[in-house]
């Protein structure tokens, strides 16, 4: 009866968990920072590219970006060692950002 009970429960986590909303640490827009956060990317080697029409490549280490509300204390550090990033084609653009807290949610 135990081992019954305990593999209820065990499943019943499991089954919590996957109906959990994930938190997208990627997301973009809407950030609200009330308390104090930190932000660190450290990037060794970082390459991003993108090729065709219309394409866009955009790399951040250590950024938060979107309609971003600061009520209380951030701290955003990004280090690279080798960024690399690029766009080529065709009205192609490449955005790169490294250690920033920015407004803009497009490249």
């Amino acid at each position: 009866m135990i081992r019954i009970t305990s593999a209820l429960v065990a499943l019943s986590l499991v089954s919590a968990s996957l109906f959990a909303a994930p938190a997208m640490a990627q997301q973009r827009g809407g950030v609200q920072i009330g308390g104090n956060a930190t932000v660190i990317g450290l990037a060794n080697n970082a390459v991003n590219a993108a090729t065709g029409f219309l394409a866009k490549a955009d790399q951040n280490i250590g950024a938060i970006k979107g309609d971003v509300n600061i009520a209380g204390n951030a701290t955003v550090i990004g280090l690279a060692n080798n960024a690399v990033n690029a766009a080529t084609g065709f009205l192609s653009n490449a955005c790169q950002n490294i250690g920033v807290v920015s407004s803009e949610t497009d490249c």
